[in-house]
């Protein structure tokens, strides 16, 4: 075994850091239930063990050295990690509580994650809900979100993911304008067609239209271009032309005739719709719960 991962090390490690975040040995030892003496020995040998001098000690000040420095850089980090790892510890023997922080895309939250709201708090009073409807990729450990809903193929990291199903799309427009216009055959088609295309806020690029087959990468001419995702499926009731949206965005209003679906074998879907939270948040009781919930709604409805 190494010399700073024996359990005396450790206990060293603690003494070490306390003492920096206190100011003294006398005031670690209050916070760890010690003496002055006890700490300012754990530190010692802590010392001795390293071979190098962590802390220079006058008779008013306690300074790091430059390999002190170094060296709580990562205590910190080893500590925060066994204290954050406690608390999972005891949150999973619990009922979920406490706040819970999300970000989901805006289309979605707002057609399916905010109508599902209410009966999760029906079935959880206790956990408080912190959502973000945002389409920028977050960045959960910066962030500090428990957990987020990606749209797309996932990259390879060391966050935990459970899939739900693909991001389907539907091609439509509305009987007026269908009666209008005429009913595009093909996606080539869509070149006699006004299209309505939404346009990526956080890039200014339009979105690409998804085709299988020999139509896979076609390129749709926008007559109108939108900044809002949510906006298209009112655009397409409005007779303003042709979009492809989230299915769960049009669902209802093709079933209810508002709508007509276009092109359904050859319209694509456009990855996968993904929950994603951090490897250390598993064991939280909040956290597994809204997993296992939204998972449920999101498969009803994508």
């Amino acid at each position: 075994m190494s010399a700073i991962t024996s359990l005396e090390s450790l206990s060293g490690l603690v003494a070490f850091s306390v003492t920096l975040e206190h100011g003294s040995f006398a005031a670690a030892g209050r916070k760890l239930g010690l003496s002055a003496s006890a700490v300012g020995k754990a530190v010692d040998r802590l010392e001795q063990r390293l071979g190098v001098k962590l802390l220079t000690r006058t008779t008013r000040s306690l300074t790091l050295t430059d390999e002190g420095e170094i060296l709580y850089r990562y205590a910190s980090r080893i500590l925060s990690d066994l204290q954050e790892a406690e608390l999972e510890l005891l949150s999973a023997q619990n009922t979920p509580q406490g706040r819970l922080k999300i970000s989901v895309p805006t289309v979605m939250g707002r057609c399916i994650i905010l109508q599902a709201v209410n009966a999760f708090s029906a079935e959880f009073p206790d956990v408080t809900l912190d959502i973000s409807l945002d389409d920028l990729k977050v960045d959960l450990i910066e962030g500090g979100y428990d957990l987020v809903v990606r749209l797309g193929e996932l990259e390879d990291s060391n966050l935990h993911a459970r899939k739900i199903g693909p991001h389907a799309f539907t091609t439509c427009a509305s009987p007026s304008y269908v009666k209008e216009y005429g009913t595009p055959q093909t996606p080539a088609d869509l070149a006699d067609h006004r299209c309505v295309l939404y346009r990526f806020p956080t890039t200014g690029l339009t979105e690409k239209w998804a085709f299988k087959g020999e139509y896979r990468g076609t390129r749709v001419k926008p007559w109108l271009v939108i900044n809002d995702g949510g906006a298209l499926g009112s655009a397409a009731l409005a007779g303003l032309g042709i979009v492809q949206a989230p299915r769960y965005l049009v669902a209802e209003d093709i079933k209810a005739g508002r709508l007509i679906s276009l092109l359904d074998e050859f319209t694509d879907d456009r990855g996968t719709v993904s929950v994603v939270w951090p490897s250390s948040r598993t064991r939280v009781a909040r956290v597994r719960a809204f997993v296992n919930f939204i998972s449920q709604c999101l498969a009803e409805k994508i």
